[in-house]
């Protein structure tokens, strides 16, 4: 997961992910490992204007455009920036290139389905510091491939973010990420946010034809993201832990933790190698490795801010029944689908869960967290006919309103 987001998050941040159709003794060995190390990713063909180089090693590549390989043929991704200019450039150890500062221009992303409806995503500023490119050998061993596809700096920023698509216009003030660890191997911590990303009235007219959000109160929606992981390397496994959180100003909050390790290097590198290939992942030769992956616990919360007390009696009227009768009647349902079960112990709290939630909507959350990381051959070795002692097993409890 964190490495998902440190890759979504140098698309946004307009990362390239390009590949020059220009001589390689042409380009100064930095564009050629950030080219290289993107087409591996996103099988990106680029075009640019040119590549330009100062007395001071300061790179500038100007009007760079590709379209990005999609998993749909149906649908495409353009990428276009302005321009990206590389400063402080200086060759590391362990096969890096650092970079001080990277500044990128007029990015946007269009994306266009089978449809033919297109959206576009557009960042007019961007940047990254200590930015530390991996430069990608031709037989590069599973951990070099993976460690190449992470988009590694000690901090990114953009300024606002524009999405539009149907004629209507979604902005973010911004986007940041911070991570402080090992370059050579990723290893480490980082955070991330979102902040204000608004949904005006026009366009969330467009979302809900129905009018249904505007019925309950919900003209606008302003929604931020905030989130912290940590990556690990040991040996040839890869291990990460995260806590992410969704809000919806006025209406609800959604955060959701998780923790996993002893994932061997070589899964990512098959994900990486059927990326590239346009086929799935073939994890077969892998399953002994993967028996050992260890999961450490997962959260899920959500924090009401006032929606659940408005739908409560829209869903009581598509059962037929009001409000009232609905929350009376909500243990006693649960507690008749909770049987097969077999555990009484968990059942009574997830009903005792429900009733508090729905008579004083706060918070309800679902985990997971055994007494010890489980590996994934003890749950796949689980009895199917006596789920109650997974329930156990797992460590899974439902709270409300703690």
């Amino acid at each position: 997961m964190t490495n998902t987001l440190r890759a979504a998050a140098f698309l946004l941040l307009a990362a390239t992910a390009l590949t020059a159709p220009a001589r390689a003794q042409d380009v100064p060995p930095v564009v050629t490992a950030i080219f290289k190390g993107w087409e591996t990713q996103l099988r990106a063909t680029p075009a640019y204007d040119k590549v330009e180089t100062d007395s001071s090693g300061n790179v500038t590549i100007s009007n760079l455009a590709a379209t990005i390989g999609a998993q749909d043929p149906a649908t495409t991704v353009k990428l276009t920036i302005g321009s990206i200019v590389l400063e402080n450039v200086a060759a590391e150890a362990d096969g890096l290139i650092a970079v001080g500062t990277a500044t990128f221009s007029d990015t946007k992303v269009e994306f266009t389905g089978p449809d033919n409806k297109n959206f576009t995503v557009e960042v007019p500023k961007s940047g990254a510091e200590d930015w530390y490119v991996a430069v990608l050998g031709d037989n590069p061993t599973p951990m070099q491939e993976f460690r190449s596809t992470m988009g590694i700096a000690r901090k990114m920023t953009s300024g606002e973010i524009k999405i539009t698509a149907e004629g209507q216009t979604i902005t973010a003030k911004g986007a940041d990420m911070a991570w402080n660890g090992d370059p050579a191997t990723g290893a480490g911590k980082s955070t991330m946010s979102l902040q204000d990303l608004v949904i005006p009235e026009s366009a969330l007219a467009v979302m809900d034809p129905t009018g249904q959000l505007k019925a309950l109160g919900y003209k606008d929606l302003t929604f931020n993201a905030t989130g912290e992981g940590e990556a690990t390397v040991t040996g040839e496994n890869y291990g990460m832990s995260g806590t992410f959180g969704f809000s919806a100003k006025d209406m609800a909050g959604l955060t959701f933790s998780f923790g996993a390790s002893d994932i061997p290097i070589a899964v990512m590198a098959e994900m990486q190698t059927a990326q590239r290939a346009g086929r799935p992942p073939d994890f077969n030769p892998l399953m002994p490795q993967l028996m050992n992956v260890s999961l450490s616990g997962f959260k899920l919360r959500f924090e009401d801010a006032s929606i659940t007390k408005k739908v409560l009696p829209l869903i009581a009227r598509m059962q037929g029944m009001d409000e009232a009768a609905m929350v009376a009647n909500a243990g006693a349902m649960m507690q008749l689908s909770l049987m097969q079960l077999k555990n009484q112990a968990f059942t009574d709290q997830v009903v005792n869960a429900v009733n508090t939630f729905l008579k004083d909507p706060k918070s309800f959350t679902v985990s997971f967290q055994p007494a010890a990381p489980v590996k994934v051959q003890q749950v796949m070795t689980l009895d199917p006919a006596n789920p109650g002692a997974a329930v156990d097993v797992l460590g899974v409890s439902v709270t409300a309103n703690d």
